[in-house]
């Protein structure tokens, strides 16, 4: 989040780990419907239709492709960007883990 819309000043940043590309964009839809009632009505609609008419769907698409994606608006004033990225994860268990190493399930 950037206090003000020239994007200069960040403000909050967070990062969290999602299991797959569908949670990782369910957690923005999640945020963003949120902050509904703080946006103007040229943003809601942008909201609303990254949201719930399938703008986000793309998204989850680059994901299951290796590709960024992510999603902005402004609210009062400040910006806001979520940037979602895909990074490999490792199996222990295909790795060649010793035996007496077993993954958490």
């Amino acid at each position: 989040m950037y206090e003000t819309l020239d994007a200069d000043s960040r403000t909050d940043i967070s990062r969290c780990s999602m299991p797959n590309p569908a949670e990782a964009i369910r957690a923005i839809r999640v945020d963003v419907r949120a902050l509904m009632d703080t946006l103007a009505a040229v943003e809601r609609d942008r909201a609303l239709r990254w949201t719930g008419y399938g703008g986000s769907v793309g998204a989850v698409a680059a994901l299951h492709r290796g590709e960024p994606c992510g999603f902005s608006l402004s609210s009062e004033g400040r910006w806001i960007e979520w940037t979602v990225r895909p990074y490999p994860v490792l199996d222990a268990s295909r790795a060649g883990a010793p035996s007496n190493v077993r993954p958490d399930r």
